[in-house]
């Protein structure tokens, strides 16, 4: 047996090595290695060496890497992206020329591929101070309130938001707020919004993934308040100069548009422009003063966004003027007068002096003037005329001409230590006088032709 095996030993040895060696021929042909690839993550090591000292990084490309390999045709398919770990460690990042080494490392199917490479096996990693910078936030708000109601603004919780990364994307950051839609409001309203980040020309800004914000959800409380009208009202000091007349105020504007909550605007009623503001001392013309509405709003209450706050006010002062109205004895009311007399008016027409304005005294009457006299306790004689005047806010009563008042007994009176018989000789002659067209009866007993014709063409009778 042994003689067997080890006759023509050379060339069993060579059998085999020829049958392996076709074997293995036959094997590349019917199953060869072919070359394979896979997209995969690049995974970032050890940040926080660059973290912890005040930077941060950017990498330069992709965020992935090609990974190649060899495997057999037949075990192709069992290899997937996930059997492969590629990675960067910042630790052995080399300042000098920014860059880092790409490892890989096989999680599974080791046995299959060979050759596994990845592509790029280098990546530059670009570094940057790192920027924590905080903003305040403010509301924009979008829409329109419900008819009758006007945005009162918001109160967000919180009111500051903190942005951490490069100094060069913190940079580009202006201002922060919430977006804010009030469409159709009509009371406050809650709600939980996103922050967001806009730049110096108010474009939003959208954070890279190398940026963090400290807040991610604001909440935002809507106030929507009522609209209320309030009319001006005008406290006025002072007197104008003499010779001149306050004659009221004038604007454009007679009541204004408030805003603020319910509980606020309750009790206000008008907008009051102090007299501190408004003063007629001494003036000859009109007074005109611009004033902040703003000025004069109880606290919680505010001018509506659509209102111009500016007022011009105009204390209107005109000159008064002097008319003459000749009064006669029909316009003149006789007062406590005794039937037993007559009264005659000398000079028969009196001028009387009004003061007032232009307009008012173009249309005057004379018996406008409420003209009275008094006669009670006056006996026969001549008095001195002394009249009075009904009071009348339009006009005043400067003066008058000086006029006398002519007390007479009437005719037909029994006298004392008088006859019938010459009472009706009296009558008789009354009556032919005052047949032949004479005006007065206040005339004596003793001659009533004279006297008549001594009053006729200066007198006048009040009865």
């Amino acid at each position: 047996m042994k003689e067997k095996l080890i006759n023509n030993l050379g060339l069993k040895i060579l059998s085999l090595f020829l049958a392996f060696f076709v074997w293995l021929v036959v094997m590349n042909v019917s199953n060869p290695l072919v070359g394979g690839s896979r997209e995969v993550p690049l995974e970032i090591l050890n940040e926080q060496v660059l973290t912890e000292a005040g930077r941060t990084y950017e990498i330069s490309g992709k965020s992935t890497v090609t990974v190649t390999y060899d495997v057999h045709t037949r075990d192709a398919y069992r290899v997937s992206s996930s059997d492969f770990r590629a990675y960067v460690d910042l630790a052995e990042l080399y300042d000098v020329t920014g860059s880092v080494q790409v490892k890989v490392e096989m999680l599974r199917n080791e046995s299959l591929v060979q050759n596994v490479t990845p592509k790029p096996s280098v990546v530059r990693v670009a570094t940057e101070e790192l920027q924590s910078k905080p903003f305040a936030l403010r509301a924009r708000e979008t829409g329109t309130a419900a008819s009758g109601y006007d945005y009162g603004g918001v109160v967000l919780s919180p009111e500051e938001v903190t942005v951490t990364g490069p100094i060069s994307q913190v940079g580009q950051i202006s201002s922060a707020g919430v977006e804010v839609n009030i469409e159709g409001l009509s009371g406050n309203t809650e709600r939980i919004l996103t922050p967001k980040f806009y730049d110096a020309n108010g474009n939003e800004v959208t954070l890279s993934d190398r940026m963090e914000v400290d807040v991610t959800e604001v909440l935002c409380e809507i106030i929507i308040n009522r609209v209320k009208m309030l009319p001006l009202d005008f406290e006025i000091t002072g007197s104008v100069a003499p010779g001149y007349e306050y004659t009221g105020v004038s604007t454009q504007v007679r009541e204004v548009a408030v805003t603020g909550r319910v509980s606020n605007l309750a009790s206000v009623n008008k907008v009051t422009i102090p007299a501190s503001e408004l003063s007629l001392s001494g003036a000859t013309e009109d007074v005109v003063v611009t004033v902040d509405i703003r000025d004069y709003l109880p606290e919680g209450v505010e001018l509506l966004d659509t209102e111009d706050p500016m007022v011009e006010v105009r204390l209107k002062v005109e000159r008064l003027v002097t008319r003459t109205v000749p009064l006669s004895a029909k316009d003149i009311e006789l007062r406590e007068g005794s039937e037993d007399f007559s009264y005659t008016f000398v000079p028969a027409t009196i001028a009387v002096q009004v003061q007032g304005l232009s307009e008012d005294l173009d249309s005057i009457e004379s018996e406008d003037l409420g003209a009275y006299l008094d006669a009670q306790g006056l006996g026969e004689g001549t008095h001195p005329g002394v009249l009075g005047f009904e009071a009348d806010a339009v006009f005043e009563i400067v003066s008058y001409e000086d006029f006398q008042l002519e007390v007479s007994g009437r005719s037909g009176l029994i006298q004392a230590g008088t006859s019938a018989a010459d009472e009706e000789n009296e009558t008789e002659e009354t009556d032919e006088s005052e047949g032949a067209g004479g005006e007065s009866t206040g005339a004596s007993a003793a001659d009533p032709s004279e006297e008549t014709s001594e009053e006729t063409p200066e007198g006048s009778e009040a009865g």
